[in-house]
């Protein structure tokens, strides 16, 4: 039986498991990852949670679990900010939003000082735009 062109696998673990297994086994295409494998296997062939059953075999095989890709750089050493000479010359800013509607307002733009810990909060609306903040940010400052 047929499902877009791929064999529908009926429910027999043996099987699917066998399926994956010869998938997982190619020389080609050991360990290359669960969504590799799941597109290899859906290729040719179908059955309802077939991403999960290529998962847990995957989770399962002990080679696998020890010859994970790692995608990310190695993390550096940490270096220290520098710190600032001169007050507001480092600032950090974050909005509170999604706050109940108070003298037209609903949203406060936070800004903090590095140097000297110094908190402004100015009152904003949600649909203020970048150069009406940075207006309010030059006045209030």
């Amino acid at each position: 039986m047929y499902k877009e062109e791929k064999m529908y696998v009926p429910k027999d673990e043996v099987l699917r498991a066998e399926i994956i297994r010869l998938y997982h086994n190619m020389p080609v295409e050991e360990h290359r990852g669960q969504w590799k494998m799941v597109e290899l296997v859906t290729r040719n062939f179908w059955w309802p949670g077939v991403m999960k059953e290529v998962k847990r075999y995957m989770e399962g095989y002990d080679s696998c679990q020890r010859n994970k890709n790692h995608t990310e750089q190695p993390v550096g050493k940490l270096m220290p900010n520098l710190i600032p000479e001169k007050p507001w010359t480092h600032i950090s800013a974050d909005f509170i939003t999604k706050l109940p509607i108070a003298q037209g307002y609903n949203s406060i733009l936070v800004v903090v000082d590095r140097l000297m810990k110094i908190v402004h909060f100015i009152p904003i609306t949600e649909k203020t735009s970048a150069e009406g903040l940075a207006r309010l940010f030059r006045d209030n400052v």
